[in-house]
C-alpha cells in the first residue's frame, strides 16, 4: 500500500475541523434580553414528519447504466420501486410496487438485477415479531424471485427456517465473478451461521460454509477469487479472561492459524476492525486504536503477524473507521479507493484524484453541508450525489459528464428556510470528561431573545452515535420549530468518537452515562439558552433507557421525561445484546448500573412511554413492567403500546403520526409544560 495519498488526508481534516466550528454561530456570551422568543406560527407539522419520503435509498447499477431508488407515489399503499436510465432521466421509469408488504430496501446485485426487501411480520413462540425477507428480479422489474425458492433439502430447510423468523441476508456481493452473492443466515436460538452462494443467473444455492456456536465468518474476510471465508472470529476464556480472536486460514495448508495481534482482551475492549484485503493477498487493511485513542487505517500482514510500522491514515482529533474498495472484478484486484473519517459529520476523502476533484467543486456549491457520492463500481465514471444537513433534508442528483442532475428531495414539501440552525460543541462533564455534542435551536432564536425550553435527546446504542446532518426520525426539527431548543449528548459509552469516551461507558448505565446528560441540560443554561424551569428528556430505544433513569434519578433536572421504546430492567436485559452471540459477548458484560425497575420508589417526575407491540430489540415487556411498577407506587406515568409498531427505522406513517402526536399532546400537558 503506497502512502503518497496522505496529504490529501491531512487537507480533510483541516476542512473538517473548520466545519465542526461552523456548523452554526450561535455560541458567544449572552447579552440582556430585548424580547422573549416566539416560535414559529406553523411548526413543522406532525404530517410533514411522518409521510414518507418523496424519494429515498438511491443506488445505481455498476455499469451505472441505471439507477433504482424508492419514491411515494400517490394511490399507493407503500414507497415503490423506480428504475431509472441513466442515459435519459426523462424516460418513463420502470416502477415496481407491493400490495402487501412494504419494500425498505432496493440495491443492485448485478448491472441487470436488483434486489429489495420487504417487512414480513410473524408471530416466534407466540409473540408479535417481523423479519425482511429479500428478492431480486431483473432490471425490467420481471423474474421477482426468492433466494432459497427452489426445491431441495437445502432449500426446504432455509425456508423452514426463514418461517422461525431468520432471514437471508447479503453477506458479500464483490466477489470477482459478480454473477454470485453470498448470502448468509443466522439461527435466532442457536446463533450458528450458514453462508450460501447464490448464482443470479439461475437462482441456484450451494452451501459455502457452516459456523458453529463458537465463532462466526466475518463478511470481510472472504477469498474473493472462490467465495470461501477465510476469515472467523471468536470468543475463548484464557486463565479466567475473556478473549476476542481471529483466525485465517492457511491456504496451502487449509489449516486456520490464530492470529494473535489482530486479537485482545475482551476488558480492554480495543477496537479491531478487518476491513477487506489488500492488493497483495497476504495483506489485510485494518482499521485499530490499539496504540492510539481513535482509529487509524493499517496494513496487516498475514503471514509475519505484523502490523504496518505506520498507519496509511490516522487522525490525531477523529476515528476514522473504514476505507471504500475499487474491486477490479476483470483483472482480479482490488485497492483502496477512498477513506472515511467519523467528524462531526462523516466525510469522505478520495484517493482517485477526479473524484476528489468532484467532490471538492459539489462541497463548493452546497457550503455548510453534507456531500456524499456513491460511484458506479464497474467503471467509477457515474455516481449518485446525497446533499443534506441538520437543516437540509437529503437532495438526490445524478452526477453524469461532469452534471448535476437532480433526482429530487426526499422532503420537498419542508422549506430548509423555516428549520432551525445547529452546532457541534464540547462540553465538560462534571468529572471532566470532553461530552461532544449538537445543538438545533429553534427557528430565528438569538441569544439576545433569552432562555427557551429545552429538550436533551440521548441517541440509542449506547455503542452509537449521532452524526450532524439530517435526524432521520425529524424530531430535531420537529421540536426546534415548536420553540424547544435541543441537545444530543454523546455520552460516555458512545461509539465513533475515540476509545477513552467509548470505555468510559461500561457498567454505568443509570450512573455517569446519565449524568453527562444532566450536564448537557446543566451547560445549556449556562450559556443562556435554556430556561432551567422548562426542560425534558426524551430518548428512543437505549435514549429511551436514558429517560427512564432519569425519572428514578434523584434531583432530576427535568421537569418530564418522555421515553420511547426502552429498557427497564437491566436483570432482564442480561447479556441478551447485538445482534450475534459474540457481540453479546462482547457488549453484555459492559450492561450494568443502575436499575430503573429497583428504583421505582424513587420516582419524581411525570414520564410518558410508548412502545411497539412488535419491538423483540427492546422488549415491549420493558415498559409494561415499568408501567406497572410506576402505577403501583402510585407514581405520574402514562403508557401508550403501538399497534404493528417494531422497533426500528423506517416506521410506517400511522406508527410516527401515532407517536409524534402524544409526544406534542404530552409536552403540552401541565406535566410538562415545554409548548404554550
Amino acid at each position: 500500500m503506497t502512502r503518497g495519498s496522505f496529504n490529501s488526508l491531512e487537507i480533510l481534516m483541516k476542512s473538517t475541523a473548520v466545519a465542526a466550528l461552523s456548523i452554526g454561530l450561535l455560541a458567544g456570551s449572552v447579552g440582556i434580553a430585548q424580547a422573549a422568543y416566539t416560535p414559529p406560527a406553523e411548526p413543522l407539522s406532525i404530517e410533514a414528519v411522518a409521510r414518507y419520503d418523496a424519494i429515498t435509498d438511491v443506488v445505481i447499477a455498476p455499469d451505472g447504466k441505471h439507477i433504482a431508488a424508492l419514491i411515494a407515489v400517490k394511490g399507493q399503499k407503500w414507497p415503490v420501486i423506480s428504475i431509472w436510465d441513466t442515459s435519459d432521466l426523462s424516460k418513463k421509469p420502470i416502477w415496481i410496487p407491493s400490495e402487501t408488504n412494504r419494500i425498505i430496501q432496493v440495491g443492485f446485485f448485478t448491472s441487470d438485477k436488483i434486489f429489495f426487501l420487504t417487512e414480513q411480520p410473524l408471530i416466534i413462540n407466540g409473540r408479535l415479531d417481523f423479519t425482511n425477507k429479500l428478492y431480486y428480479a431483473d432490471i425490467d422489474g420481471r423474474n421477482i424471485e426468492e433466494p432459497f425458492r427452489l426445491t431441495g433439502t437445502l432449500n426446504k430447510d432455509v425456508r423452514d427456517a426463514m418461517e422461525r423468523g431468520i432471514s437471508a441476508t447479503i453477506f458479500n456481493s464483490d466477489l470477482y465473478d459478480n454473477s454470485k452473492v453470498l448470502m448468509s443466515t443466522v439461527d435466532p436460538t442457536s446463533f450458528v451461521q450458514k453462508i450460501f452462494e447464490l448464482d443470479t443467473k439461475t437462482g441456484k444455492t450451494r452451501t459455502v460454509a457452516t459456523g458453529s456456536s463458537e465463532f462466526n465468518y466475518l463478511s470481510t474476510g472472504v477469498d474473493l477469487e472462490t467465495g470461501e471465508p477465510m476469515i472467523k472470529e471468536q470468543v475463548d476464556p484464557v486463565n479466567g479472561e475473556y478473549w476476542y480472536k481471529i483466525f485465517i486460514k492457511d491456504k496451502a495448508s487449509g489449516q486456520w492459524v490464530y492470529q494473535a495481534p489482530l486479537s485482545y482482551v475482551l476488558k480492554d475492549r480495543k477496537k479491531i476492525s478487518i476491513l477487506g484485503y489488500d492488493t497483495d493477498p497476504n495483506q489485510l487493511v485494518v482499521a485499530s486504536n490499539l496504540t492510539t485513542d481513535h482509529l487509524a487505517i493499517y496494513d496487516y500482514d498475514i503471514k509475519a503477524q505484523k502490523f504496518s510500522a505506520e498507519p496509511l491514515f490516522a487522525s490525531d482529533k477523529y476515528d476514522i473507521p473504514a476505507v471504500r474498495f475499487n474491486i477490479d472484478h476483470a483483472a482480479h484486484k482490488t485497492h483502496i479507493f477512498s477513506v472515511v473519517v467519523n467528524g462531526p459529520s462523516p466525510t469522505v476523502s478520495y484517493l482517485d484524484e477526479k473524484w476528489a476533484a468532484v467532490q471538492k467543486s459539489i462541497q463548493a456549491r452546497f457550503p455548510g453541508q453534507n456531500v456524499y457520492i456513491s460511484t458506479n463500481s464497474a467503471t467509477r465514471e457515474t455516481g449518485v450525489v446525497t446533499v443534506e444537513g441538520a437543516a437540509l433534508p437529503p437532495q438526490y442528483f445524478l452526477y453524469k459528464d461532469g452534471k448535476m442532475l437532480p433526482l429530487g428531495s426526499s422532503k420537498p414539501w419542508v422549506d430548509p428556510a423555516t428549520l432551525g440552525k445547529a452546532e457541534f460543541v464540547t462540553y465538560k462533564a462534571r468529572d471532566g470528561l470532553d461530552i461532544p455534542a449538537y445543538i438545533t435551536y429553534p427557528p430565528g432564536w438569538t441569544p439576545d431573545k433569552g432562555p427557551v425550553p429545552l429538550i436533551v435527546l440521548p441517541h440509542g446504542g449506547p455503542w452509537s452515535r449521532d452524526e450532524g446532518g439530517w435526524d432521520p426520525a425529524s424530531w430535531t426539527q420537529f421540536l426546534a420549530t415548536r420553540g424547544i431548543a435541543v441537545i444530543q449528548p454523546e455520552y460516555r459509552g458512545s461509539e465513533g468518537w475515540g476509545h477513552k469516551l467509548w470505555v468510559a461507558g461500561d457498567e454505568q448505565w443509570g450512573l455517569k452515562m446519565s449524568d453527562d446528560n444532566d450536564d448537557a441540560a446543566a451547560y445549556m443554561v449556562s450559556r443562556g439558552i435554556a430556561d432551567p424551569k422548562r426542560m425534558a428528556i426524551f430518548g428512543y430505544s437505549y435514549g429511551g433507557f436514558a429517560a427512564i433513569a432519569a425519572s428514578v434519578r434523584p434531583n432530576s433536572p427535568y421537569k418530564c421525561a418522555i421515553a420511547g421504546a426502552g429498557v427497564s430492567s437491566l436483570d432482564r436485559i442480561g447479556n441478551l445484546w447485538g445482534g450475534s452471540h459474540i457481540q453479546r459477548d462482547i457488549q453484555g458484560h459492559t450492561v450494568k448500573g443502575m436499575d430503573p425497575l429497583k428504583n421505582v420508589d424513587k420516582a419524581n417526575i411525570p414520564i410518558m412511554l410508548y412502545h411497539g407491540d412488535h419491538d423483540r430489540q427492546a422488549d415491549t415487556d420493558h415498559s409494561r413492567m415499568f408501567y406497572a411498577a410506576m402505577k403501583s407506587a402510585g407514581k405520574d406515568v402514562e403508557y401508550h403500546e403501538i399497534k404493528g409498531m417494531w422497533h426500528t427505522l423506517p416506521w410506517h406513517v400511522e406508527w410516527h403520526e401515532e407517536t409524534l402526536g402524544y409526544i406534542v399532546d404530552f409536552l403540552k400537558s401541565p406535566k410538562c409544560g415545554l409548548i404554550d
